[in-house]
């Protein structure tokens, strides 16, 4: 999969961006991270023992918030759940995916059109899409409304990357 991904970046990102990816076989369950660099800096991290940590320090949070912290009781027991609800909310919002996350969003990706990929649901495969050498330069102008941390951020890489992007923040 690294070099079916890698071999589609567009030409000013090619052997600068790689995929990187590993399992810790001496952590509990052998979990792993995915990143992603660019000229040998993390640009972005899909670990999946900080992204369990923090999605249960936000649930644990909120359930203080709310005076929820007994799933066995009747009138906690809602709110209880809600709470993880509510903190994989707050993990999309921040961009903060797992290893299992990055690897259902490549192998999608690779099955995809360029459209389907800048159209896609999911961010990451969104935020992948902007490394595309299939994604022309009057094309990437569409994306910049993109909510997305993830995305954003991967736009900006390929923005500059292309010399579209000034220093001061506008187009070129």
């Amino acid at each position: 999969m690294k070099e079916q991904i890698e071999s589609r970046l567009s030409d000013s990102l090619k052997s600068r961006v790689t995929y990187n990816s590993t399992r810790y076989r001496g952590t509990h369950d052998q979990e792993g991270r995915a990143w992603i660099t660019l000229d040998h800096e993390v640009i972005h991290d899909f670990c999946t023992v900080k992204r369990s940590y923090k999605y249960n320090s936000i649930a644990n949070e909120i359930r203080t918030e709310t005076n929820s912290m007994d799933w066995r009781d009747p009138e906690q027991q809602e709110g209880y759940y809600l709470a993880y609800t509510q903190a994989d909310k707050e993990m999309e919002k921040q961009g903060i995916h797992n290893q299992y996350d990055f690897y259902r969003a490549i192998q999608e990706y690779l099955n995809l059109s360029i459209e389907e990929a800048m159209n896609s649901t999911n961010p990451i495969i969104r935020a992948i899409s902007c490394f595309d050498r299939r994604l022309g330069k009057r094309r990437i102008i569409n994306l910049l409304e993109d909510e997305n941390v993830i995305v954003k951020k991967f736009l900006e890489i390929r923005l500059e990357a292309e010399g579209i992007f000034k220093d001061e923040g506008n187009f070129a």
